[in-house]
């Protein structure tokens, strides 16, 4: 049995190693090895992990995209996030397991739970550094080490900070969230990104700009009454109203916003509408979306994230990434939002009066 049990481990120690090439195989076809080798080289930072970003990071780990996390929450902020990632056992009776054994326990942050499971998820990609410092507590350098920064769950004043200082060194920044049945993801790509438009089979365009350019902190700040376009002549997509909603409640007072905290966020973002939008506030108010009772309930949802909704845009915002990385076919400009009631995702350019600026610049 010995000399049997021998050639066996010989045998597994002689098995040929996947390479790059084996696992990429099907990447490589499809969008060819200049693209693969870019993927390869590209560092992607995400700043908080949520069930949204936690499905983007899944696709772009598993096709060759090195991964970094900055996420210095403790663990319990993932405790009603829905994740492939974290077995929800790790929540469960944590406090009472922790009383019962009269020790203390060293809090693990989001990024320290997470790290193993990606690095375990594609090991040709190595060791995913994380940084468990906060984020307001972070310097505008920090950030400017990466291509591209994916942010969840952050508010308006960092999301604008990190997205300048990231863009101004040349990288991209996505800010992602998902909030019950519908998700939103803002893209600034930065005023000098370029990309090749598909004319057919392994044919591509010249290298152009993107015709229109809005930073992420003008994209922010647009009224609602100001973002429209020919199919939405007076308002927004209800998608984009609810998050911007949720966003500004946060801005205002620090939280977001909670079944508690519904009443509260009604009127706040009722009187937020009336002063931002002045004669035209009636209007938008009139929405099916922007009534006291709808956006009480939008409160209600506004932290909850569904698994499918998160998947699917996850999945679009994904493909956005690998199109940014490779510079082929034009990506999203500069919004993408998702209605998991109907299954729509739209994009939607958000500072359509800023149209055309990019197109003439240097």
């Amino acid at each position: 049995m010995a000399p049997e049990e021998s050639n066996k481990a010989d045998g597994a120690s002689s098995a040929p190693k996947r390479d790059e090439s084996d696992v990429y195989d099907r990447q490589i076809r499809l969008w060819g090895a200049d693209a693969q080798n870019k993927i390869g080289k590209t560092k992607v930072l995400y700043v908080h992990v949520t069930s949204v970003s936690a499905e983007i990071m899944k696709n772009l780990v598993l096709a060759g995209v090195q991964a970094s996390l900055c996420d210095g929450r403790p663990l319990e902020a993932m405790a009603d996030t829905p994740t492939s990632f974290l077995d929800p056992k790790l929540f469960a009776n944590s406090g009472e397991q922790q009383e019962e054994t009269n020790k203390k326990v060293k809090t693990q942050t989001v990024a320290q739970a997470m790290k193993p499971h990606i690095e375990e998820l594609n090991p040709l990609l190595g060791d995913c550094m994380i940084e468990n410092t906060l984020v307001q507590d972070l310097e505008d350098e920090y950030f400017t080490k990466f291509d591209i920064v994916i942010a969840s769950r952050l508010g308006m004043t960092q999301s604008t900070r990190i997205a300048k200082a990231v863009t101004d060194s040349g990288g991209k920044f996505y800010l992602v969230d998902c909030f019950g049945w519908y998700g939103g993801a803002i893209m600034d790509l930065g005023s000098q990104h370029q990309y090749r438009k598909e004319l057919g089979k392994d044919k591509l365009s010249d290298y152009q700009k993107m015709d229109t350019y809005v930073p992420l902190e003008d994209i922010l700040n647009e009224k609602l009454s100001e973002s429209t376009n020919r199919f939405h002549k007076t308002c927004p997509p209800d998608v984009w109203m609810r998050y911007r909603a949720i966003l500004q409640y946060q801005k205002e007072t620090n939280m977001w916003p909670t079944a508690d905290k519904a009443e509260h966020f009604a009127t706040s973002i009722t009187d937020w509408v009336s002063k931002e939008d002045g004669d035209k506030a009636e209007h938008i108010l009139k929405e099916d979306c922007m009534g006291l009772d709808e956006l009480k309930q939008l409160a209600t949802m506004a932290t909850a994230q569904v698994s499918p909704v998160c998947a699917v845009l996850g999945g679009v915002v994904g493909n956005e990434v690998i199109k940014v990385i490779s510079g082929k076919a034009e990506p999203a400009n500069n919004a993408l939002l998702f209605d998991g009631s109907t299954g729509a995702c739209q994009t939607f350019l958000i500072g359509n009066r800023f149209k055309g600026n990019n197109s003439k610049a240097p």
